[in-house]
């Protein structure tokens, strides 16, 4: 019996990961397709990685270009807050618990263009061209051009 529940928790568990990471390698052009922007998760979740490209925009030009760098991160930080005051409003999360939820996010999500790009540097010598980042990056362009 205790290792049936053990197998039951391990396979749930493992789901649980493989779908968290599902939207990994997939755009945000992929992503959005057919999700309602009107949406109040969709707008975070969009706002989340939007964050989460703009820090890691922030450290491929750190050494290169540390205002650009700085600019980056800056717009990263806007972006997660932006994407904490929604949760606060329509999911009536707590400060605290909503801040700690989008700086997780944002490190899963980082973590996962950090090892894409390192893959996409591999195949091709950049970060970006060539791979969804690229197109991730052009779209969160666009929205924090309208703002």
């Amino acid at each position: 019996m205790k290792k049936n529940k053990l197998i039951i928790i391990t396979i749930f568990i493992l789901s649980i990961s493989n779908f968290a990471n599902a939207n990994l390698s997939s755009s945000l052009k992929e992503y959005l397709d057919g999700k309602d922007l009107e949406k109040a998760s969709t707008q975070i979740y969009l706002l989340k990685r939007c964050s989460a490209i703009y820090a890691y925009a922030s450290g491929i030009v750190l050494k290169s270009d540390a205002v650009s760098s700085k600019n980056f991160i800056e717009i990263s930080n806007n972006l997660l807050f932006k994407s904490v005051e929604l949760m606060i409003i329509d999911e009536n999360k707590k400060l605290e618990e909503a801040q700690a939820e989008a700086e997780k996010n944002r490190k899963e999500l980082f973590s996962n263009y950090i090892a894409d790009g390192k893959k996409n540097w591999d195949k091709n010598k950049s970060h970006f061209k060539g791979s969804y980042i690229s197109e991730d990056m052009a779209i969160c362009s666009k929205l924090t051009e309208e703002n």
